[in-house]
């Protein structure tokens, strides 16, 4: 059964879980996204806006490259976060909702990452942050869109065990490639972290939209637009306007 709108946007809150998320970045070792930012992005601008910055990882590297970073996300406690471990003179922290940025045709760059999951609408998103790119401005997104396996076992492990499980399975394969690699307590601290019951209700109420979808609307918003995938089902996508 499937969560009801009231427990999946209390699951999908960040409040809850901000300090363990902005943990798990400190621990995390997956460059991938990191260094493919750092591939695609502008090496010098005016204003940029990163979209669901949460504790504020992304919008340092920007304010390396931009004048001024306008930096947003819907959840406070991540904002408090950001301000007190990821603070620069050139970055303005503040809690808002994607939809609710403002700033039209104002910004050099506009940034998510791993944020348009959690809209409900991802056609209406995409359109709003297309409308607050500056004409020349350069929009990077990045996000997961899970297509449906081709493996028939897969899919038959999809169906018969729910995602929960998974995820818990997940981890203790991680914990234990992670003995070996990384050492017993850094370990141990991520599998901890990782199957934490206000982490798993979060990630069990993700709901991705599909590549498909994400098809359809780059033709009608970001025409020839550029998509790379960065591994597993994770898709980074740039898109210039026009002067």
């Amino acid at each position: 059964m499937g969560l009801g709108a009231a427990a999946r946007s209390a699951a999908q809150s960040f409040d809850r879980i901000a300090a363990d998320y902005d943990r798990l970045g400190d621990l995390s070792e997956n460059d991938g996204i990191m260094g493919w930012l750092v591939s695609v992005l502008p090496s010098v601008g005016g204003r940029a806006l990163d979209l669901g910055c949460g504790a504020g990882r992304h919008a340092v590297l920007l304010a390396e490259r931009f004048a001024h970073v306008d930096a947003i996300d819907l959840s406070l406690p991540m904002i408090e976060i950001a301000r007190a471990r990821r603070s620069r003179p050139n970055v303005a922290y503040r809690q808002a909702d994607l939809l609710a940025a403002t700033g039209s045709g104002e910004y050099d760059l506009v940034l998510s990452v791993m944020t348009l999951h959690h809209v409900p609408d991802l056609q209406a998103a995409l359109a709003h942050i297309r409308g607050l790119l500056a004409p020349g401005g350069r929009i990077v997104l990045v996000d997961a869109y899970p297509a449906e396996s081709a493996h028939p076992a897969r899919r038959i492990l999809h169906l018969l065990v729910p995602l929960r499980p998974r995820l818990h399975a997940g981890a203790v394969l991680r914990f234990r490639a992670n003995l070996a690699r990384r050492g017993p307590a850094t370990a141990w601290e991520i599998y901890r972290l990782s199957i934490r019951k206000e982490w798993l209700d979060h990630r069990v109420s993700d709901r991705f939209s599909s590549r498909e979808e994400l098809d359809q609307c780059c033709a009608t918003l970001f025409p020839g637009c550029q998509l790379e995938r960065l591994g597993g089902t994770v898709v980074g996508l740039t898109w210039d306007s026009t002067l």
